[in-house]
């Protein structure tokens, strides 16, 4: 975003989204930052609603996990922040439900209280994690079944030839 050709760059796709994730390093309160993050704020206030922003007609959506607060206090002004939304915590139905939709086996019912998205999708990752390990042994155990069918095989033909 502090780059020179960023700008010029975003002018070539007018009436489009910025999607900036994780964005605390661009977004956080300029007086707390250094140059280049300072930069990049302003490169967003005029993205927003400068004559840039009139030009590009561009709407910015930013993720962050900082508090609102810390943000700087041009971009929260009023006008500028359309919308803030904060993803709390899941209810216990609602991850249970989602466990459920994910196919998370077994990890709907123990669920107690409530959890965050990442949480879910953590129990996601650990499940298929699991399926991949079981795999990988099945596939072991199926080869060592040969190798052992082989030498059962091979002790047959070696005893038909010595007797």
């Amino acid at each position: 975003m502090t780059k020179p050709d960023f700008l010029p760059f975003l002018m070539e796709y007018p009436n489009s989204i910025l999607i900036i994730e994780d964005a605390e390093s661009v977004i956080l309160d300029r007086q707390l930052q250094n140059s280049m993050s300072t930069q990049a704020v302003s490169n967003l206030l005029n993205i927003s609603d400068g004559l840039i922003g009139d030009g590009i007609r561009q709407q910015i959506i930013c993720t962050f996990n900082c508090n609102v607060q810390s943000i700087d206090p041009a971009l929260r002004r009023e006008g500028r922040l359309v919308l803030d939304y904060k993803f709390d915590k899941l209810s216990v139905e609602n991850a249970r439900r989602l466990c459920v939709q994910l196919d998370i086996p077994d990890h709907d019912n123990d669920i107690s209280e409530p959890i965050t998205l990442a949480q879910v999708y953590a129990r996601k990752t650990a499940a298929q994690k699991r399926s991949a390990n079981k795999d990988d042994f099945d596939s072991l155990a199926t080869k060592i079944e040969r190798i052992f069918e082989i030498k059962r095989r091979l002790s047959n033909t070696c005893a038909h030839l010595y007797a």
